[in-house]
């Protein structure tokens, strides 16, 4: 449960002093005013004035606080966070973020206001949190795109081999695609078509609960879409700092062949090519092998642009940037000799499915009878995926065979883990503008491995007198029709390539280089520019070709212990024991290893006798501070001279009875949306606090006029409950507090009987939103989800939003 604590029902006079660490919901409001009629998603409800909301925060060095808007169903809004004796920062509406770190020693308390510089009512998240758990959270629902009528199932293991696609169901008309191994791309049958009618979003879902429920069916997720990852910036002359930065003159000496021999696989748009020509890009024909069409399902991975214009060629670009040749006529790449391998698996306006990457990392990874792998690096400038049991498991069998995997770690400004990035067997690689910065744009979190050059057209941080952005091999239209060209782009879709480049320099000279390897070298500093300690906005640091290079020349046998979590979060309401898992790379054996020290709040059982190693983290809450983050390292030895350091946050939380997320509305609502996609309550009661708990209770409908709020007729509903903070008559939207029975994410129907009661029915309140992961593979998308609409707002003694905010 989130923490909440709330006081009163008036704004509070003057600042609020908060916790060492909160998760806070507001509402600022630049005017009062009425939102827009119902055909905007809104209730014609009032809006009350509330311009800025402060704060005392203690604030230490490094720590860093988040704030996320959300707009309202009027529009989305900039939000402002000002830190006391600090420059502000903005969001700019629609689920943003800005986020503010205190990088001096002066630790202490800060005044901080979060103010609306828009002008329209905005909701909002301000948090900073001592855990990764809610730094690591989102606070809206799962809205990932995906292929309607389309769905990727894996079969069980017990099920019998499949004949033909119509093994994958009764419902034989329906088409199926092989994938890989047990795992097939399903489309929608043509008798579930028809009952449908129109095939919304809601249908394709429906289908799939449908097939969960097969007995031979081990997974089914839909076909989610993914996107590059590059915001566009304008077009510039040759400005190539990025190479200089990542020290790739001295790796180039050091292998002066530039990666040959090496294939690079470009998942992407595919290649500019000119129309009626043969050659690709002249920079980088002579480097490129025959690839694959996945979105048209040809031999041709050619980028034919987009339809509406705006063409941007990300896939050259990024191949550019990779290995175009050196020729002195335009850009060189990192592994300027490096074979590259085009892949087109995104399409019109840079989306794709992730049946169409499955597949294509399945057909890479099978490079034919007895044949080794097609490739031996895989770039993938994409991302915005969830966790995907079928992708990852495609993933590792590439690792297994010594393939390479780097991502982007996409563009959110946020630390929710984008997916491949975020896989286990994936580098996952932020970007960092001219100064070594983290871009203002890039994501970061705990899974971020290293950091490279991804500019930011908003910054000139190295001073050139120029945007920082990543220029490489493009087109352009010149007399009517699309020429080979350079450009310059910003995105995590620009650093990958460089750390995909560097590998592959590095398996020019060391062609058994396995994941492991460079498992071992990243983690052990060989790889960047490191400082010692992973950190969420750079990982183990900004990427360092020469000493990447250099390292894999010399040889490297290990070995590296690696943690899983690196980062592990306790507390008495969350998680109390975690399993960490330790990982041996590098070809050497672990010998010695034992765990050194940990902190008295902490009993750590610990498994050496086989890999990968295992502790067992149990948290001593008797023997911490009451409501204060506690930290501290489990320090683990090997091989005589080598350490292991695991950061520990540890948390006792005592005060449940003081928790108050503010009034809430309970409501039993239709299974299914009306036209609008708007869930509608059938039934409502509210509910305050007591001792950290809300009491509620809705009585049967006595069959008499008129029906009270709280009585209920029969039939079936689902049960949830939530703020309304801005005050719109829609509960549960970003921002607000919410609960669905039984978890959230996970809505059960609760079936009504005639003359029945509903009581003793409990679920837990919070802000955040479910994830789809592997720890909560059941969790699906929901499609231009709005909340839920109260049946009436009238009950309410005061507007949700000028109480004071609830926090964490």
């Amino acid at each position: 449960m989130d923490q909440l604590r709330r006081e009163g029902a008036s704004p509070a006079a003057g600042e609020q002093k908060l916790p060492a660490s909160f998760v806070l919901a507001g509402y600022v409001s630049p005017n009062a005013g009425t939102y827009p009629a119902p055909a905007r998603a809104c209730q014609t409800q009032d809006y009350e004035f509330d311009l800025s909301d402060t704060f005392l925060v203690p604030l230490a060095a490094g720590e860093t606080m988040v704030l996320k808007s959300f707009g309202t169903c009027g529009a989305n809004v900039a939000l402002e966070l000002q830190v006391e004796g600090y420059p502000p920062v903005r969001t700019t509406g629609g689920d943003e973020t800005a986020q503010f770190r205190l990088n001096t020693e002066q630790t202490g308390e800060y005044q901080v206001v979060v103010r609306n510089v828009g002008n329209v009512p905005s909701r909002y998240v301000l948090l900073k949190t001592a855990g990764t758990a809610q730094q690591n959270a989102t606070y809206v629902w799962p809205d990932h795109r995906f292929v309607e009528g389309e769905a990727i199932v894996t079969l069980a293991e017990s099920a019998s081999e499949p004949g033909s696609a119509s093994h994958m169901s009764a419902q034989r008309s329906a088409a199926a695609r092989m994938l890989g191994e047990r795992t097939w791309l399903r489309t929608m049958p043509n008798s579930a078509r028809a009952m449908a009618g129109d095939q919304r979003p809601q249908d394709t879902l429906a289908w799939i609960r449908s097939l969960r429920e097969q007995p031979d069916v081990e997974s089914v997720v839909p076909n989610y879409q993914m996107r590059s990852q590059s915001p566009v910036g304008e077009p510039l002359y040759s400005k190539q700092w990025h190479y200089g930065m990542i020290n790739g003159p001295v790796a180039w000496q050091i292998e002066p062949r530039g990666g040959a021999g090496v294939n690079v696989a470009v998942l992407d748009t595919g290649l500019f090519r000119k129309q009626g020509a043969s050659n690709w890009h002249p920079d980088l024909d002579r480097n490129v092998v025959t690839g694959r069409d996945f979105v048209d399902n040809d031999n041709d991975p050619r980028d034919p642009g987009s339809s509406v214009g705006g063409n941007v060629y990300h896939g050259t670009h990024v191949a550019g940037t990779i290995a175009s040749v050196i020729d002195n006529k335009g850009s060189g790449g990192v592994a300027f000799g490096a074979n590259l391998l085009p892949v087109r698996v995104l399409g019109e306006g840079g989306t794709g499915s992730s049946a169409d990457l499955i597949d294509a990392i399945a057909w890479l990874v099978n490079g034919g009878s007895g044949q080794p792998p097609r490739a031996h690096i895989v770039n993938m400038s994409l991302g915005g995926l969830p966790e995907i049991p079928q992708l990852e498991s495609v993933i590792a069998a590439g690792v297994n065979k010594g393939m390479l995997f780097v991502a982007a770690a996409g563009n959110g400004a946020g630390s929710v883990k984008s997916y491949p990035a975020a896989s286990r067997n994936v580098l996952a690689v932020s970007a960092v503008d001219g100064a070594r910065n983290l871009a203002s744009y890039s994501n970061y979190g705990s899974w971020i491995d290293l950091a490279a050059p991804g500019g930011d057209a908003g910054r000139d941080a190295n001073n050139d007198g120029e945007a920082d952005l990543i220029w490489s091999t493009s087109a352009a239209l010149k007399s009517g029709q699309y020429e080979p060209d350079y450009r310059g782009l910003q995105g995590t879709s620009m650093a990958a390539p460089h750390v995909s480049g560097v590998l592959a320099m590095m398996k020019a000279g060391t062609s058994d280089l396995s994941y492991g390897d460079v498992r071992a070298l990243l983690e052990s500093g060989e790889l960047t520019e490191y400082s010692g300690r992973h950190s969420d906005q750079l990982g183990y640091g900004v990427l360092d070709a020469a000493k990447a290079v250099s390292a894999a020349s010399q040889g490297f046998t290990g070995p590296v212990l690696s943690a899983s979590p690196a980062v592990v979060s306790l507390s008495n309401e969350g998680v109390e024991v975690q399993a960490v898992e330790l990982n041996v790379y590098g070809s050497a054996s672990v010998t010695g290893a034992s765990v050194d020290s940990s902190p008295a709040w902490l009993r750590v059982t610990e498994d050496f006798s086989r890999e990968p190693f295992t502790l067992e983290v149990i948290l001593l809450p008797g023997q911490l501070a009451p409501d204060v983050a506690a930290r501290g390292d489990i320090v683990v030895n090997y091989n005589m001279n080598k350490q292991l350091r695991i950061p520990v946050i540890g948390q006792l939380i005592t005060d449940e009875k003081a928790r108050n997320a503010g009034k809430h509305f309970v409501l039993l609502v239709g299974t299914e949306p009306n036209e609008q996609g708007v869930y509608l309550a059938e039934a409502q009661v509210t509910a305050t606090v007591q001792d950290g708990e809300y009491s509620f209770q809705f009585e049967a409908d006595d069959g008499e006029e008129p029906r009270e709020l709280n009585e209920v007729a029969p039939g079936d509903y689902y049960l949830v409950a939530g703020t309304d903070i801005d005050g719109d008559g829609f509960i549960c939207q970003s921002g607000e507090a919410c609960a669905e029975y039984p978890v959230s994410g996970l809505r059960e129907v609760v079936t009504v009987q005639s003359g029945q009661s509903i009581s003793d029915l409990r679920m837990t309140t919070g802000f955040s939103r479910p994830t789809i992961s592997a720890a909560s593979p059941d969790v699906l998308p929901r499609p231009a989800f709005k909340g839920y609409r109260l049946m009436n707002t009238s009950s309410r003694a005061v507007p949700m939003n000028s109480t004071i905010k609830a926090l964490q």
